[in-house]
């Protein structure tokens, strides 16, 4: 597999408070715009990129992957025609008829761009030759290919355009050799101030216990915002929030997404950015970048990676959380656009990682056997080994990095080394720290909590299939903790609430007469009955007989009946049996109590005649000694 493509390298510095389109008219670029053939690496996000496109004074097809986006800028610039799902051809056809408009801007999403294109053709004009074609967040193309395939469709016709350029704060390296055909060069941006961002990287074995931490430290901030892509991760939260009937949130996700919250009474839920921000705010990866997003409150930011939950919700240092952080606008007083930044992740938990040979062994064994698949289809004498080629073929590896043409999609490729390079930040919690290091961007302080319930221990008690499996795992851990000379009463108790929040009802159900069954009859005489419940059961009803027994005759219980009832004095029946009940419940002890549980305590005769409904009762000599 072919190396990174290495291109010319120019660079243009910007000073502080300084937007591109100054930078351009200083350095003199024509149209004081980003030049064609350019891959621009504008190293900080919001520095003007896309707005100089916009007034440029040229035609430009603006291609950016999220609708966001285009929303936020279509309704600063009403000259500028939005293209995503819901724009109708009408409407297209209109705008690039419009003669009145000399120089039109569309911002369209890579589907859009090809209702765009085949309109055009329709209607006789050239996008090739008439457009400046603009690739806006340009790294999205190889991170989100695998599941998001219409994503690079515009690349299709990309390289047949005279004037274009992709552009990116975080662009990533790429293999496709076109770019270096056609005399693409990478324009560096070079920021002639400090950049650099303060980040506390928080690596756990306990996301849900660090993120309850770390909310409750910011409980005074006046707005938070929490970027994880996972809406299941998002939908946790939000339940955690409401459970303590905190209700100033809102959640902005894509309109999938959104029915499915509102399907879980989550009601706050929006597909757009909807201002002004509540104090507590959830952001799925569609607005992870390119939106703007303008706070009248200073916000402190949370990013959120729990690989228990969900592996997509890997965050890469060098593209994801610079764009997250990139995203707020407004400067406050203190000359920042945030508060805090804050990366919390759990770790491990993603299986063996490939390295750069691995990959590469991979993708040339696969295509290998995709070649002599489709070499044995044509050589195939039968029907039915032909289709069971056929089927083969349909299901080889190699078919991930190809278009449905065939055709290797460098993308595609692409997409494959970036997994694995993100992958391998999250195996240790160092490697995280050394990759936000390596950034240039971020200056991490990291801290590395331990619980002693992990993430990973929690998964595996709540995957066990069976009552009894889970009944085995809680009962090591609680005998180990027990033992443990490093671990707090405070932090026993909070190890089994641990436990009980995992699962369902019913599963937490089982957990607590667990727990209960261990702290009543200890670790030795559950492992004697191996683990099974009915026995269990047996053993409880015996402890709890021999538990009351024992209580019954305590000295503390006997010394409040006696206070109760003096002897020697006569009292109603129901008098001494409500009573008898009352010290009982007082003192944990389940007992019947009738005349017989009386006379253990006192000698007591029960009267007849007038005074029917009467207990006489005698000396007080309880069966039992004091214990």
């Amino acid at each position: 597999m072919s190396d990174f493509i290495h291109l010319e390298t120019r660079f243009l510095e910007i000073n502080e408070n300084e937007h591109l389109s100054n930078a351009f008219t200083r350095e003199h670029y024509p149209l004081n715009s980003i030049p064609t053939n350019c891959i621009l690496d504008k190293t900080l996000p919001g520095l003007g990129a896309t707005y100089s496109e916009i007034f440029a004074e040229r035609c430009s097809i603006i291609i950016e992957p999220n609708i966001p986006v285009i929303q936020g800028k279509v309704s600063a610039h009403k000259e500028l025609l939005g293209v995503y799902e819901g724009c109708n051809k009408n409407t297209i056809k209109t705008y690039l008829q419009n003669k009145t408009i000399k120089h039109k801007k569309i911002l369209c999403t890579p589907e859009g761009y090809v209702k765009v294109r085949n309109i055009a053709l329709d209607i006789e004009i050239d996008l090739y030759k008439e457009y400046f074609c603009l690739y806006d967040e340009c790294e999205k193309i190889t991170q989100d290919i695998d599941y998001r395939d219409t994503i690079s469709l515009p690349m299709n016709d990309f390289f047949s355009f005279e004037n274009k350029a992709f552009v990116s704060a975080t662009p990533l390296k790429m293999r496709n050799p076109e770019f270096k055909k056609q005399g693409f060069f990478r324009l560096e941006v070079k920021p002639t101030y400090e950049y650099r961002k303060e980040l506390k990287l928080i690596t756990t074995n306990s996301y849900e216990r660090s993120i309850i931490k770390q909310m409750n430290e910011l409980k005074d901030s006046e707005c938070i915002c929490v970027f994880m892509n996972s809406t299941n991760g998002i939908n946790k939260l939000v339940n955690l929030l409401e459970s303590q009937e905190i209700e100033d949130y809102k959640v902005f996700c894509s309109r999938k997404s959104e029915i499915k919250f509102k399907e879980k009474e989550i009601q706050k839920s929006h597909e757009s950015l909807n201002f002004p921000l509540a104090k507590y705010n959830f952001f799925t990866s569609r607005f992870f970048s390119a939106v703007d997003i303008y706070t009248e409150k200073q916000p402190d930011i949370i990013i959120i990676t729990d690989l228990m939950e969900a592996k997509h919700s890997m965050i890469d240092p060098f593209t994801n959380a610079i764009q997250i952080y990139g995203r707020f606008r407004n400067t406050f007083i203190d000359g920042g656009k945030f508060k805090s930044l804050t990366h919390i992740s759990n770790y491990g938990n993603v299986g063996s990682v490939f390295s750069e040979s691995d990959i590469e062994n991979y993708i040339n064994t696969s295509k290998e056997t995709y070649e002599q698949l489709k070499l044995n289809i044509t050589n195939a004498d039968n029907e039915g080994s032909r289709k069971s080629l056929e089927d083969s073929l349909n299901g080889c590896a190699y078919n991930k990095f190809i278009n449905e043409d065939g055709s290797l999609n460098y993308f595609k490729v692409d997409n494959f080394y970036d997994d694995e390079r993100i992958r391998g930040y999250y195996q240790a919690p160092n490697s995280l720290h050394a990759a936000y290091e390596e950034t240039n961007h971020i200056i991490p302080t990291h801290s590395d909590i331990i619980y002693f319930v992990s993430d990973e221990e929690k998964l595996k008690y709540k995957r066990q299939k069976s009552t009894t499996e889970q009944r085995k795992i809680l009962i090591k851990k609680l005998n180990a903790l027990s033992h443990s000379i490093e671990i707090t009463p405070e932090e026993f108790e909070r190890a089994k609430a641990d436990y009980l929040s995992i699962g369902n009802r019913e599963m937490q159900k089982e957990t607590k007469y667990t727990i209960d069954a261990y702290e009543r009859l200890g670790s030795e005489n559950i492992i004697a009955v191996n683990f099974y419940k009915d026995r269990i059961d047996n053993l409880l009803k015996k402890k709890k007989k021999e538990t009351n027994q024992k209580d019954m005759f305590s000295k503390k219980v006997c010394d409040a009946i006696l206070n109760r009832f003096p002897q020697n004095n006569t009292y109603k029946k129901d008098e001494l049996i409500d009573g008898f009940y009352e010290i009982f419940r007082n003192y944990g002890i389940d007992a019947k109590v009738n005349l017989n549980t009386i006379r253990k305590y006192y000698g007591a005769d029960e009267l007849k005649g007038k005074k029917v409904g009467f207990i006489k009762l005698h000396l007080f000599q309880p069966d039992n000694e004091f214990n």
